[in-house]
């Protein structure tokens, strides 16, 4: 009798002590990032914040995982962690193929065409013609579409330069006539360069793609994690479905991608 009043007491204190068993920590994945207007601020003191910073929160709610952002971060940087799984995750990346044996790369907002930059004197520009007669600048490691490739694959007078920094620095000194980007990658850096403000304008010629194109969170193939792609997947869908928590997150299809 009271053995048996014994093994009532024992499951008893482990019925009520069951609520509060350890439970499984949630993985660490980290996103590497850098400042990125528009999208994410990172100030110099305190957490990044803004618009991508919410949408890569949610799907590390969704997907079951702890998001951890690294020290601010040059984006070249972050594609060699990357590669190396020394990080985890970038977010609003173009996709191509040396990117693609590396990164899972999981779409999540249509991509925004690619325009010309020109200077604030120059004449406009509006046909691929007009532009063969001019010193075309591209930016190095930037990842353009197909019809701009075409474009720029056929120009005689391309000029590769190392940054968009560096490439309107040259509009300026007229070492270069226009500049391949995003209207609203050009805009992100004029805005935040005081020397810049109010010496581009963009020509009429835009890169229009005939297929739709995307933007991309970036998952590493090397990463520790990496049984968790399909969560992420799945947590990507799941936000995108519910169109009242996607706009929340949005500027992000019409405000600067990363090339």
């Amino acid at each position: 009798m009271k053995l048996g009043w014994l093994n009532a007491m024992f499951l008893l204190l482990m019925l009520s002590f069951q609520p509060f068993a350890a439970s499984e920590p949630l993985p660490i994945l980290e996103w590497c990032l850098d400042d990125l207007p528009e999208h994410h601020h990172y100030p110099d003191q305190g957490q990044p914040y803004g618009p991508t910073v919410d949408f890569m929160q949610e799907v590390a709610k969704v997907a079951g995982f702890k998001l951890r952002f690294s020290p601010n971060t040059p984006f070249a940087r972050c594609l060699r962690l990357m590669a190396q799984g020394k990080t985890d995750l970038m977010v609003r990346l173009n996709s191509n193929p040396e990117r693609e044996k590396v990164m899972f790369m999981l779409p999540y907002a249509l991509a925004n065409p690619e325009v010309l930059v020109i200077y604030k004197d120059s004449p406009d520009i509006q046909t691929v013609a007009e532009l063969n007669r001019l010193n075309l600048m591209v930016i190095r490691g930037y990842t353009y579409n197909s019809n701009t490739i075409n474009v720029v694959a056929k120009h005689p007078r391309s000029i590769e330069v190392s940054s968009l920094e560096a490439g309107l620095n040259m509009l300026m000194v007229n070492r270069g006539d226009a500049i391949v980007t995003t209207a609203e990658y050009a805009l992100s850096i004029t805005n935040s360069m005081p020397e810049f403000h109010q010496q581009f304008k963009l020509a009429s010629l835009v890169f229009q793609e005939e297929d739709a194109r995307y933007i991309h969170l970036a998952f590493s193939k090397a990463s520790p994690h990496v049984h968790l792609k399909e969560q992420i997947a799945k947590a990507i869908a799941t936000i995108l479905a519910d169109d009242g928590v996607y706009q929340s997150f949005h500027p992000l299809s019409v405000s600067p991608d990363h090339p």
